[in-house]
């Protein structure tokens, strides 16, 4: 457990040090020059003060930059640049001092662009990688190889609906439900019956509720289902909202199978007598004390991501109600199908482990 943790703490302290690298980092960039905002304390004047009929106040400020380019053609040059802003910082950007950003540059005139965050993504890759080590010692590994490949796939599965243009969008992230939970689960706990157990659970838990849903859905004509209030912008939105939901009921699925199924694994291990009745027991218990975390964190993630416009929509004087229907319906009937899945899983789990661990019990006896 020592070697684990000093492990950790190298990975550490380079991570730190390519943090520090990425953050002076500037001419590897092709498309935008970097930039740092040389002011110790930047001048930053009131235009104008603005009131809707709503009495939501806002205000539009200038800032006066003085930006040096680190990289590119114009490499050592200063300029002095004005940047117009609202404090509310919802289409405008507030930079601050000695601040390194991108720009653009075109003829001698300068663009300003985004600040230059990559270091931060590098730091807190750093932080994850050295906790999942202290935490799962030669494991990380696997859960790193696991990651990795999740995120090939789902690059592979984007491109491919955006060539077919989202005509088989269902289907096709149907399949990549398949290919995500087997291939994570083969990665870290390998090709055996356990694997197999939570991989079916898994399958059966997302499939199953998600087809009991969308037969609900076509009973009720889906009334109420306000697509367009998607931010989707090149493919069908309703076929985006029902990939979506398939993509988000993976995750919590695939945990909860593997917590009960790991589980229950166990218990037969340590208790050789155990009957079926008693391992049926046991996966209720185990599920009724998942079900409850599991499904508050998904609902708040949903309503997380539409909490910006829910407030927006409120304080233009909105009803409550119309706020639900254009802000958070979606993302409540994900919540939903989330739960069905919660809470169908727990079943499946357990009928999955009394299936592959029937064997096991028998040999235990």
């Amino acid at each position: 457990m020592k070697k684990r943790y000093w492990i950790a703490l190298i990975v550490f302290v380079i991570g730190l040090l390519l943090s520090a690298g990425t953050y002076f980092l500037s001419d590897v960039y092709q498309k935008d020059d970097v930039a740092v905002i040389t002011d110790t304390k930047i001048k930053d004047r009131l235009i104008e003060k603005d009131k809707d009929v709503y009495n939501n106040v806002d205000q539009t400020r200038e800032q006066t930059l003085h930006i040096k380019i680190l990289s590119g053609k114009y490499k050592g040059k200063t300029f002095t640049e004005k940047n117009v802003y609202y404090p509310s910082q919802l289409t405008t950007q507030k930079y601050r001092p000695r601040q390194r950003i991108f720009v653009s540059i075109q003829k001698g005139k300068v663009a300003l662009g985004n600040p230059k965050r990559d270091w931060v993504l590098v730091l807190v890759l750093t932080l994850t990688i050295a906790l999942m080590i202290a935490m799962a010692g030669k494991h990380t590994i696997a859960l790193l190889i696991s990651m990795l490949l999740s995120w090939i796939i789902f690059y592979g599965v984007i491109v491919l609906d955006v060539k077919l243009n989202g005509s088989y969008i269902i289907l096709l992230f149907g399949l990549a439900d398949v290919v995500f939970s087997f291939i994570s689960l083969l990665i870290v706990q390998g090709l055996n019956k356990k694997m197999l157990a939570t991989w079916l659970a898994t399958l059966l838990g997302v499939f199953v509720s998600f087809g009991l849903c969308y037969v609900i859905m076509k009973l009720t004509g889906e009334s109420e289902m306000k697509y367009e209030t998607g931010d989707y912008a090149t493919q069908d939105p309703r076929g985006i909202f029902l990939a979506q939901s398939l993509l988000g009921v993976l995750g919590a699925v695939m945990d909860e199978a593997t917590d009960i199924i790991s589980s229950l694994y166990e218990v037969v291990q340590v208790k050789k007598n155990i009957t079926a009745k008693q391992l049926i027991q046991s996966g209720r218990t185990m599920g009724q004390e998942i079900m409850g975390p599991l499904i508050n964190v998904l609902v708040l993630i949903f309503i997380a991501g539409s909490l910006p416009m829910t407030i927006l929509y409120l304080r233009d004087n909105n009803s409550l109600s119309s706020t639900f229907g254009f802000t958070l319906s979606l993302g409540a009937t994900q919540s939903v199908i989330s739960a069905i899945s919660i809470v169908l899983t727990v079943i499946f789990a357990t009928g999955c482990s009394l299936l592959f661990l029937k064997e096991k019990r028998g040999q235990n006896k």
